[in-house]
């Protein structure tokens, strides 16, 4: 496994359990740099779960592919991600619904003079 799946493979882990997290990869060449921006900032800087397991993940890494590096980020820092290679980030779940009925009684609903019902 390369240093990029290595990073995509462990951004998908966390996803899972900071699903309320966004993350945005760029790599560096000249500097053997990979950048991940986290969004939202408030909880790139407050998450002490997740900062733990950033830490981790930074140690993991330094030590699997020397002399590369990772960083994370957010939003306002010196180091900033121009072009991201990829965003990872939790799909929104939309539920559906399928019955739309309605119990009106026997009460009639006009919408003005003529009745006409109105689609937007």
């Amino acid at each position: 496994m390369n240093s990029k799946d290595y990073i995509k493979s462990g951004l998908q882990k966390l996803l899972k359990l900071y699903p309320q997290l966004t993350f945005y990869y760029q790599f560096d060449s000249k500097t053997n740099l990979h950048q991940v921006l986290v969004d939202p900032k408030i909880e790139f800087v407050s998450n002490h779960a997740f900062k733990n397991d950033e830490a981790d993940f930074i140690f993991d890494f330094d030590n699997l592919f020397f002399p590369e590096s990772v960083v994370f980020i957010s939003e306002g820092s010196l180091i900033s991600i121009s072009t991201p290679e990829f965003i990872l980030y939790a799909p929104l779940e939309v539920e559906t619904f399928s019955d739309y009925s309605f119990n009106l009684g026997n009460k009639s609903y006009l919408s003005g003079e003529n009745n006409y019902a109105l689609a937007a």
